[in-house]
């Protein structure tokens, strides 16, 4: 009886876990559509589909370098939007 309550809390606790990361997920999806164009092709690259900056500079056609610059200027941007 004592393992079932165990489980039981556990399983509860899981369940609160994902709730809290499908809110968290579908926030930055929200966040990533105000963006358009290449700024939000490489978010969704990125935070959605998961892929690495170089994957996307491979994906996009673009280098490394420039996407990697890309990526933290949209970052400063969403860091400012934040604060203001």
């Amino acid at each position: 009886m004592h393992k079932q309550k165990q489980l039981k809390g556990v399983i509860e606790e899981l369940d609160q876990r994902v709730e809290k990361l499908e809110k968290e997920r579908e926030e930055i999806i929200q966040l990533i559509d105000k963006f358009n164009g290449l700024n939000q092709r490489i978010l969704k690259l990125k935070y959605v589909e998961g892929l690495t900056l170089e994957s996307i500079a491979d994906e996009l056609g673009y280098s490394y370098s420039y996407i990697k610059n890309k990526h933290a200027e949209i970052m400063r941007m969403i860091r400012f939007t934040k604060r203001v």
